[in-house]
């Protein structure tokens, strides 16, 4: 029987309530890639930009630009019930400028009350778990709902070279050992850290679908997007986009 668990295993609340708890510390340079996605965006603080979260899981990332942003109108997007319950309760004190809508990204029907246009789209950490055949379609949909002048950005989990994939996932886990002591005080050894993960983030039944950065940076171009380009990369972990100028 086909899988149809769209979420990839993100409807389940252990996983969730584990990923709210520790994402910051299990996910490299967490801090820093959500800044910089922000950081790219052209406009004055004190603009009325409205945003579009796309996978916007608990809120991290529209917490962010509303603390950048504080005139800013954010809709979330989710498929994830567990993940907007989190949301709901981290974006409380922003409830009159933030939106949160329970929808699948992996079906076009999502855009269904959500009202363009908008400055920016952004995203982290959610699109690799659509099919790459989606990711293509989400990219001339985000066109549409988009302003002349307006980005759309992704900051996602992009495939290693074949030769550095054992080597990047090494230095990933140094790095989230590193960032763990750093907040923790606690220096726990790799392999601590790599069987935690595999029990409490355990595969989903479905796969991911983890894509190229060249393949993905095409599809913002096929879909009309300009000044395309990768803005930040560690490892396999990215900051990419383009921007809309008709």
């Amino acid at each position: 029987m086909a899988n149809t668990d769209t979420l990839c295993g993100w409807g389940e609340q252990e996983k969730v309530d584990y990923f709210v708890e520790k994402g910051d510390l299990i996910i490299p340079k967490r801090q820093e890639q959500l800044s910089f996605l922000v950081d790219l965006f052209p406009w004055q603080w004190d603009e009325p930009i409205r945003v579009l979260d796309l996978g916007a899981g608990y809120g991290a990332v529209t917490e962010t630009i509303r603390h950048l942003y504080f005139h800013a109108q954010v809709v979330c997007v989710d498929g994830s019930e567990a993940m907007i319950q989190h949301a709901r309760i981290r974006l409380a004190k922003h409830a009159d400028h933030v939106q949160i809508l329970h929808r699948d990204l992996a079906a076009p029907t999502w855009r269904r009350d959500v009202a363009g246009p908008f400055h920016a789209a952004v995203s982290a950490i959610a699109l690799h778990h659509l099919t790459d055949e989606r990711k293509r379609q989400l990219c001339h949909e985000i066109f549409a709902l988009l302003l002349p002048g307006g980005l759309f950005l992704n900051n996602d989990v992009v495939e290693a070279p074949p030769f550095f994939q054992e080597h990047f996932s090494s230095l990933a886990d140094r790095t989230i050992q590193a960032q763990e002591k750093e907040r923790t005080g606690q220096l726990r050894s790799i392999e601590e850290i790599r069987t935690e993960r595999a029990t409490r983030m355990r595969p989903a039944a479905q796969r991911s679908h983890v894509a190229p950065l060249d393949a993905q940076l095409g599809w913002w171009r096929a879909a009309g997007f300009t000044s395309v380009d990768c803005y930040w990369k560690f490892l396999n972990f990215a900051i990419f986009g383009g921007a809309k100028l008709v």
